[in-house]
C-alpha cells in the first residue's frame, strides 16, 4: 500500500511540475504572440509528463493543462464560453489529439520497458550459462591435473615422470589464470587487466608458498582487454613468475618479482622484472620450453615479446595493442 501511494504521489509531482511548465512557456509565448497557437504549448507538457510520470501523470497533465487553456487562453478569457462557433470543435479537437498522444507515448514506454527486461533477461541468462562453462572448464583442469600427476607416482621412467611432472605444473597454471579470469556483468568479452593481474599475483603467491622470501609486487594502470587475450595474458604472467620463483634466486635468499602494467589510449605494456641472478650465458631459464612457452602465450594474446637478462636480473616485456 505504501509503494502505490508513493508512486502516485510521485505521479501528482511530476503531472503539477509539467503543468507549471506550460504554464510558464504559455507567458513567455504570449509576451511575443498572444493568444498562439493555444493547445500547442500544451503537447510538450504532456508527452514529458507520460514518458517520466506514466498514464496518469500525462492524464492529470492533459486535463489540467486543458481546462487552464480553455478557461485562460481561447477566446472568451478567462470564461469557459467560446467566442467563435468553431472554438469548440477546435478544442475537443485538441485534447482527442493530446489523448491519443498520451496513448502512444504509454505504448512506447511500456514497449521500452519490456524490451529492456528482456534484454536484461538475456543477459543474466547468458551470464549464468557462462558461469556454468567457467565452473566446468576449471573442474576439468583440476581432473587433469590430478590424473597427470597420479600417472606421474605409478611411472618409474625419470624423464617421463620430470615430464608429466612439468605438463601437470602448466595445467595447474592453465587453471590458476582461468580461475582468476573475472568479469563485470555488464560485459563478458572484455576484462579488466589491472584487477585481474592482482588477482593471478595474490593467487600464485599463496600456490607457490613463497612466504617472506620472495615479494610480488603488482602496479597497473586501468585497462581492458578482451577476454581471450587476457586469459593468454595471465598465462604468460603465471609461466614468467613462476619460473622466477623456482630459479631467479637459486644462490640468493630471496629477491622481488614486479609486475607492471602501463596502459596510454589502447597500448598497453606489461613488464615482470625479477632482481635474481639472471640467466647463465645467455641461456633459457627452466630449458628451450619455457621461453617457447611465453613465446606462445605472447602470440595467442596478440603482443610482442621482448626480453633482457644480466647479473642483475631479468626482464620479460609484453607490448599489447588494439585494445578497447
Amino acid at each position: 500500500m505504501v509503494p502505490q501511494f508513493r508512486a502516485t504521489t510521485v505521479q501528482w509531482i511530476v503531472a503539477l511540475g509539467m503543468v507549471a511548465f506550460a504554464i510558464a512557456s504559455r507567458l513567455l509565448v504570449d509576451l511575443l504572440f498572444p493568444g498562439a497557437a493555444p493547445y500547442a504549448i500544451n503537447v510538450p507538457a504532456v508527452l514529458a509528463a507520460t514518458l517520466i510520470g506514466r498514464l496518469r501523470a500525462g492524464m492529470i497533465t492533459l486535463v489540467l493543462t486543458s481546462i487552464i487553456t480553455w478557461y485562460a487562453v481561447v477566446p472568451i478569457q478567462f470564461s469557459f464560453r467560446f467566442l467563435a462557433p468553431s472554438d469548440a470543435p477546435r478544442t475537443l479537437v485538441n485534447i482527442a489529439t493530446s489523448l491519443i498522444l498520451v496513448l502512444l507515448a504509454e505504448f512506447g514506454r511500456r514497449s521500452f520497458r519490456d524490451l529492456l527486461h528482456e534484454r536484461e533477461a538475456r543477459i543474466d541468462e547468458r551470464d549464468m550459462l557462462l558461469r556454468e562453462v567457467d565452473h566446468r572448464v576449471k573442474n576439468n583442469l583440476a581432473v587433469l591435473a590430478s590424473l597427470l600427476r597420479l600417472q606421474q607416482r605409478e611411472t618409474h621412467h625419470d624423464e617421463v615422470r620430470i615430464a608429466l611432472e612439468k605438463a601437470a605444473n602448466r595445467v595447474h597454471s592453465l587453471a590458476a589464470a582461468y580461475e582468476n579470469l573475472h568479469y563485470d556483468g555488464g560485459d563478458v568479452a572484455v576484462v579488466r587487466l589491472d584487477e585481474f593481474l592482482d588477482r593471478l599475483c595474490r593467487s600464485l603467491a599463496q600456490a607457490l608458498a613463497i612466504g617472506d622470501s620472495v615479494r610480488i609486487v603488482v602496479t597497473a594502470d586501468r585497462c581492458l582487454l578482451a577476454r581471450d587475450r587476457a586469459s593468454a595474458v595471465g598465462l604468460f604472467v603465471n609461466e614468467a613468475v613462476t619460473n622466477a620463483v623456482k630459479h631467479a634466486f637459486a644462490a640468493r635468499p630471496g629477491g622481488t618479482i614486479r609486475v607492471s602494467l602501463k596502459g596510454d589510449q589502447g597500448h598497453a605494456t606489461l613488464t615482470v622484472v625479477d632482481d635474481g641472478v639472471g640467466l647463465p650465458d645467455g641461456d633459457i631459464r627452466d630449458g628451450a620450453k619455457g621461453h617457447k612457452y611465453l613465446e606462445a602465450f605472447a602470440t595467442i594474446a596478440r603482443a610482442r615479446m621482448t626480453s633482457d637478462s644480466d647479473a642483475t636480473g631479468t626482464c620479460y616485456t609484453l607490448t599489447l595493442d588494439e585494445m578497447p
